[in-house]
């Protein structure tokens, strides 16, 4: 198998050949090129199974190079780099047929897994194209599916079922031994399936996984399931592995994840179980991962048991929390809720269940809080960022106390804000004296205050009993009175220079405020 890696940036280039671990990925030749004009020379020479390429380059780019590629009849892999996110080149790479599509600077790590995953496409595309359907990809493949349906409960476990399902002396299991299942779920997917999208996610976790858990470079005992806000991976295990030392290569796969995206992995490592309870034990451990909070983000046993929570009680005391919230407290409540819910950790009573009760049991004091001041919920806390961070603050404690940490904040902002009301008021009369010349509403004083519009108009007829667009018309027609006694300027010029851009309005409320035309107004 060869590479060519196109840039006109040698730097990049001789990173790329120096950092990358070729043995590893079974690329035997790597060939360089500084721009499309020496890369098309060498294709021509020689066809290259995958092609890295640089973008912006100049005289032709990496996309014109990709569509003389493709224009040739070439079958290889392409990855584009670029230092820019633009929609119009990954859309153009796309229509192209580019494997991949990779913003710099990128870590060495990550550009070895989208190769990984170029070459293992590449060997399965030779073994199919060979007919014999017995390579090492294909029994690869078949143990995976084998192990999917197991997990699924599709087959049945039993010796006979899977010598009839297992490709010959499959390599990769051993129907007659005992394994241990580490499963694994990945929650906080969304900003690592925006950068890398979630393909090579799935790929670069599921070879990690296989590396440091099963020993093999190549997947073959980790099956996975998208289930859309979060991944679940199982993993097949030797049990002949110490308990301790498989929780240590979580550990190890946790900050190696960490190292590369932004996403959380908690891992639930099983009993011993052979095949037969391979579905039975798969079961257990999705329970105890759709309800453990405690240990949300780190390793642990399958046998580190929740208590019985007690459902008859409140985790919380309203009354508590309304003092806190009376007395504008943000640090005790804080602490409040972090020591309640560190006695609920250490008794082990602390659930998904409990978390979602104590989240609801917040939200009630914080919205009668809210309620007993006349104060819209809707204002302060409907946004995409309180959404976000009141779905995350389910999945830990830790992220219960950020959400609620925010929350706090939202509210006690709002309320200073309410408190100084007044003085807003006096700004905002200002502001009409100021601008009324101009169209100007509430739009456009919210954004002068950086207030909600809608906030800023119940907010000025709250305190004054006033209407801001009868406010402002008032205050334009008290300009307007001066300058038809003062001035002998024309009616229509007057009313362009108090605001109204419409003559006939401008008579219609002068008619209906005085009870006269302004014309009439003057002769009096």
């Amino acid at each position: 198998m060869n590479i060519l890696i196109v840039d006109d940036d040698a730097a990049i280039v001789e990173s790329i050949c120096h950092l990358v671990n070729w043995k590893k990925l079974g690329i035997d030749v790597v060939r360089t090129a500084s721009g499309a004009a020496q890369a098309k020379m060498l294709i021509r020479e020689e066809p290259a199974d995958i092609v890295v390429s640089d973008i912006e380059m100049p005289k032709e780019s990496g996309l014109d190079l990709l569509r003389w590629f493709r224009e040739q009849g070439c079958s290889g892999k392409f990855l584009l780099l670029t230092c820019h996110e633009s929609f119009s080149y990954a859309r153009e790479a796309i229509k192209l047929r580019a494997e991949e599509y990779l913003l710099k600077p990128f870590r060495v790590d990550m550009i070895e897994m989208v190769l990984q995953k170029m070459t293992a496409s590449i060997l399965e595309e030779r073994e199919k194209n060979t007919g014999t359907g017995t390579g090492v990809q294909y029994v690869r493949r078949r143990t995976l599916g084998v192990l999917s349906d197991i997990c699924s409960g599709r087959i049945s476990a039993d010796l006979q079922t899977l010598k009839k399902e297992l490709p010959g002396d499959s390599p990769f299991l051993e129907p007659e031994k005992t394994y241990r299942i580490v499963m694994i779920k990945a929650t906080n997917l969304e900003k690592d399936e925006e950068t890398y999208g979630k393909n090579l996610i799935l790929f670069t976790l599921e070879n990690m996984m296989s590396e440091l858990l099963t020993g093999a470079p190549e997947n073959a005992r980790v099956i996975s399931d998208d289930y859309g806000k979060y991944m679940l991976f199982t993993i097949l295990c030797d049990a002949e592995t110490a308990p301790e030392n498989l929780r240590q290569s979580c550990h190890v796969l946790l900050g190696k994840a960490s190292g590369m995206f932004s996403l959380t992995l908690t891992c639930c490592i099983s009993t011993e179980t052979g095949l037969d309870g391979f579905c039975t034990c798969c079961g257990k451990c999705r329970e105890i991962l759709d309800k453990d909070v405690i240990h949300y983000g780190s390793a642990f046993f399958l046998d580190e048991t929740l208590e019985t929570a007690d459902r008859s009680r409140r985790a919380l005391d309203l009354k508590v929390m309304e003092e806190y919230l009376n007395q504008k407290n943000k640090k005790a409540f804080l602490d409040y809720i972090k020591k309640e819910m560190n006695t609920a950790v250490q008794l082990k009573t602390m659930d998904h269940e409990q978390m979602t009760g104590v989240i609801s049991e917040i939200q009630q004091a914080v919205y009668a809080h809210l309620a007993a001041r006349g104060i819209l919920i809707t204002l302060v806390l409907e946004n995409e960022d309180a959404a976000a961070m009141s779905r995350k603050a389910e999945q830990s404690v830790i992220d219960l106390i950020r959400w609620v940490n925010y929350l706090l904040s939202r509210v006690f902002a709002y309320e200073e804000e309410l408190q100084k009301s007044s003085g807003i008021i006096q700004e905002i009369d200002v502001y009409i004296q100021q601008h009324y010349r101009e169209n100007i509403g509430r739009n456009e004083i919210g954004a002068a205050f950086y207030l909600v519009p809608e906030y800023v108009a119940k907010l000025y007829k709250k305190k004054t009993g006033i209407a801001l667009k009868d406010a402002i018309n008032e205050y334009r027609l008290g300009q307007a009175k001066a300058l038809l006694l003062s001035t002998d300027r024309k009616v229509s010029d007057i009313a362009a220079d108090v605001g109204f851009d419409n003559f006939s309005y401008f008579s219609t409320l002068f008619k209906k405020n005085l009870g006269m035309t302004p014309n009439e107004y003057r002769k009096q």
